[in-house]
C-alpha cells in the first residue's frame, strides 16, 4: 500500500471543511468569497480544489442543499 502524498491530504481536509462549512451556512447562502475568507484561502484556490475533488463546484453544491431543502 502506497503512502498518501501530505499535500493530497491538506486538500482533501480542505475540501471536507468547506463541505461542512456549506452545509452549516446554507440557509445564509454564502458566497464563494465568503466560504474561501472562513477557510483562510483564495476563492481562485477553492473553486480549484473543491472542483477537482467534488467534482462540482461549491455553488452547485449549495445550489444541490437548497433544493433538497426546500423539498
Amino acid at each position: 500500500m502506497r503512502a498518501e502524498h501530505p499535500e493530497q491530504g491538506r486538500q482533501y481536509a480542505l475540501v471536507a471543511r468547506a463541505i461542512g462549512f456549506i452545509r452549516e451556512s446554507a440557509r445564509q447562502q454564502p458566497t464563494l468569497e465568503q466560504i474561501a475568507a472562513a477557510l483562510h484561502v483564495s476563492p481562485y484556490h477553492l473553486q480549484r480544489l473543491f472542483a477537482e475533488w467534488a467534482g462540482i463546484s461549491p455553488k452547485r453544491f449549495l445550489q444541490y442543499l437548497t433544493k433538497e431543502y426546500a423539498k
